[in-house]
């Protein structure tokens, strides 16, 4: 036995890439492709059904009985990109994943995800729920070999030995096996309609009426043979598109679709144990494009701290025509380490309980409209500082003799009934660069009580000015 498998089928693979974009599947919708030459219908919705649409139907057919149908052509590119993700976002419950394209079929080993994930049946059902709420409609199954584990999802199934695999392949009719059709030809025309049957058979005797390729997937199937998979590696970027099945008139309605795909994206990024510091959304709209990007701090992947910035962004933006594609990019995946925790889980940094302050802000009112405060070395007090960005380390001289707070620009002052508490100061600078000074500060007290930072210019503009106020 080759330990015990995950596979997750998406059967309507095609179908949910073309209704993502909504929470309600009520319009009647077709996916269309192309066989010998005629346009048939490959898979629909159930309002579809209901109006006597049929999977296989010809295109012509299907309008002529539900005139107000909705056609989707089939892109199997988009199909084999989706599950690209998909795989990438079961990382997050196994070290180990294969893709089967042909089948729209994702395996996982998962032996070594009990400690984190427990028994295969509740891993299972976890998975296939957050497909549905990523809106993607997933059979799920396991078993001890990949090939067994893609038939139990047909009915959801947990295979826990190779005594009850034996038992499950046994009630199995023939074309659940998924032979190749010429193949099931062949076996009907000896006379077997159970894989019971045919399993009964010495090895000998299947080999010799099957033949070896065959005899050598039934093993496989049966654990009677390693089936290796190869391993999926994820990319070290992320890119996703979304095609709107409407036009989207107001950024509103945006929110739904774009929490579907941060949600996705944030999986991801738990599988390959990442984060970003930045998102970018692009909107191709009907005419033109329109770009939004969401900041973070540190490297993150809080899919509630995504959609507070999204929100933010979103309430703001004014579509110029409407949307009709959504595409959410990150050009680097950063290593993650996760913030420190006091006892009761919340943060001990006072940095990180600040950082979603900040973004909040930067989202609200605009990268440019939100800075830090640091210190330059620099005598005169006009120069002596300068605006980083949020949360960038830049050390401040400590001078406690001068006030925080500087009027911009100095404030033409009469002294008269000011009280001298310290001074003066003299600062005499800056010949080298056009701007030189000579000053006498002094620290004061008006008739209000208030204490005040007061200088005597001699040069460039004599006279007394106040520069700052004491907090």
């Amino acid at each position: 036995m080759n330990g015990t498998w995950l596979a997750a089928v998406f059967p309507h693979l095609a179908l949910d890439l073309a209704t993502r974009d909504t929470a309600i599947d009520d319009q009647a919708l077709a996916i269309t492709e192309d066989m010998r030459g005629r346009p048939v219908v490959a898979d629909c919705t159930a309002t579809a059904e209901q109006l006597g649409v049929r999977v296989g139907m010809t295109v012509a057919a299907a309008l002529a009985v539900a005139s107000e149908l909705v056609l989707c052509e089939r892109q199997p590119g988009a199909e084999a990109r989706a599950l690209q993700r998909l795989a990438a976002w079961a990382y997050q419950f196994s070290g180990q994943v294969s893709l089967e394209p042909s089948t729209a079929t994702l395996y996982l080993e998962i032996g070594g995800s009990r400690r984190l994930f427990g028994a295969p049946g509740p891993l299972r059902e976890q998975l296939a729920h957050d497909l549905g709420v990523l809106g993607y409609r997933a059979m799920a199954g396991t078993a001890p070999t990949p090939a067994a584990a893609r038939l139990a999802a047909r009915q959801g199934l947990d295979i826990d030995s190779a005594e009850q695999l034996e038992r499950y392949l046994a009630r199995l009719p023939l074309a659940a096996l998924g032979l190749e059709p010429s193949e099931l030809r062949a076996l009907r025309g000896m006379g077997f309609r159970h894989a019971r049957e045919l399993l009964r058979l010495p090895r000998p005797d299947l080999a010799r009426r099957l033949g070896p390729a065959l005899l050598e997937r039934l093993d496989r199937l049966r654990g009677h043979r390693p089936d290796p998979r190869p391993p999926w590696r994820p990319p070290e970027h992320y890119r996703a598109n979304l095609d709107l099945g409407t036009e989207v008139h107001e950024a509103s309605g945006l929110v739904f679709p774009l929490q579907r795909m941060i949600r996705e994206f944030c999986g991801v990024l738990r599988g390959g144990d990442h984060g970003v510091q930045s998102v970018d959304i692009e909107l191709r709209l009907r005419e033109g494009r329109q770009r939004l990007r969401l900041g973070l701090q540190a490297p993150g992947r809080d899919e509630a701290r995504f959609m507070t910035l999204l929100r933010e962004r979103l309430e703001h933006l004014q579509l110029s025509s409407p949307a009709v594609e959504i595409t959410l990019q990150a050009s680097r995946l950063l290593p993650f380490d996760a913030p420190a925790t006091d006892l009761f889980g919340d943060s001990a940094d006072i940095d990180s309980c600040l950082d979603p302050v900040l973004e909040r802000l930067r989202a609200r009112l605009g990268d440019d409209a939100v800075s830090g405060l640091g210190g330059v070395e620099e005598h005169r007090p006009e120069y002596s500082w300068r605006t980083p960005a949020p949360g960038a380390d830049s050390p401040c001289p400590a001078l406690p003799h001068r006030p925080a707070w500087l009027c911009q620009p100095p404030r033409p002052c009469v002294i008269a009934d000011y009280q001298v508490l310290a001074g003066p100061e003299r600062i005499e600078t800056g010949w080298w660069d056009g701007r030189d000074c000579r000053r006498d500060y002094y620290v004061m007290r008006d008739p209000h009580g208030a204490a005040l930072w007061v200088y005597r210019e001699y040069k460039p503009a004599p006279g007394w000015y106040l520069h700052g106020i004491f907090g």
